[in-house]
């Protein structure tokens, strides 16, 4: 083949590598859009029997039999949006219900949360933005603690995406932050022999990457709150059982929260 030809069958073959790199990102694109138009990144809570419902004895028995299993404990859902973001947001929207009706749980979280401004700047978090996301979720809090934000607000504000995003920068950043304090704890959980720092900036601190158990335990931690998660499916949890509780200092679960296959949304028991 001669050179001409060969550059031309190089060119043609870049041309149908741009083309179909095109496609699949508006493909995935219009997906998103299809997801943000059917779906708000938190719902209004529904009963838990709306579970059940959207299953069947003939092809997802398991899961059916889980949801009437639930409904036993749990009175409500709330789900939240599936754009790898949603254990956090599920998180957060959780925590905030939650202060938002306990005095004491109120003022532990408005002081935690105000001290991991120092903690990030002494890990060298980069402090004009930092201090962005710092400021922003701490006014959050404040108006949650000086009642100026029903739950009506609350719910009105996750939706906001620009507002709620910010919020999730937040817990991004106190998941990395406690990742990195505790870097001789966790570097034997960290997979493809990857430093906690390398693990972080790829998988923790990008907006949209789903929360592994490392991250989902760093970020417990990070914020001092027990929970529990119920699995849909047995094999999903890191013991085997039905539910996994992830504890902080031994205390009982105060938030709960529903896992399907990559993703998380809001139980509330009965």
């Amino acid at each position: 083949m001669s050179d001409s030809r060969l550059i031309d069958e190089l060119g043609k073959d870049e041309s149908s590598k741009a083309w179909a790199y095109e496609q699949t990102q508006a493909q995935s694109q219009s997906i998103e859009n299809e997801i943000k138009e059917s779906q708000p990144l938190v719902s209004e809570k529904e009963p838990i029997a709306a579970l059940a419902a959207a299953y069947n004895e003939q092809t997802s028995a398991d899961y059916l039999h889980k949801a009437k299993d639930l409904a036993k404990t749990y009175s409500h859902i709330r789900r939240v949006r599936g754009d790898g973001n949603c254990f956090y947001r599920a998180l957060l929207f959780a925590e905030i219900e939650l202060i938002m009706h306990d005095e004491r749980e109120r003022e532990r979280f408005s002081t935690l949360v105000k001290g991991w401004r120092k903690r990030l700047f002494d890990l060298g978090f980069p402090e004009f933005t930092t201090d962005d996301f710092c400021d922003t979720f701490e006014e959050f809090v404040a108006d949650i603690v000086s009642g100026k934000m029903d739950s009506a607000r609350v719910l009105e504000v996750m939706n906001d995406d620009g507002l709620s995003n910010y919020y999730v920068t937040f817990l991004r950043l106190v998941t990395s932050g406690y990742l990195q304090e505790n870097a001789d704890l966790f570097q034997g959980f960290i997979d493809g022999n990857r430093t906690v720092v390398e693990f972080c900036k790829n998988e923790v601190d990008p907006m949209w990457k789903e929360c592994d158990h490392v991250c989902i335990t760093a970020l417990i931690q990070g914020l001092g709150v027990p929970i529990r998660i119920e699995y849909m499916d047995r094999t999903q949890a890191p013991t085997g059982g039905w539910h996994h509780d992830f504890s902080v200092n031994d205390q009982s679960p105060k938030l709960f929260f529903l896992y399907r296959p990559g993703h998380y949304d809001v139980l509330y028991p009965q």
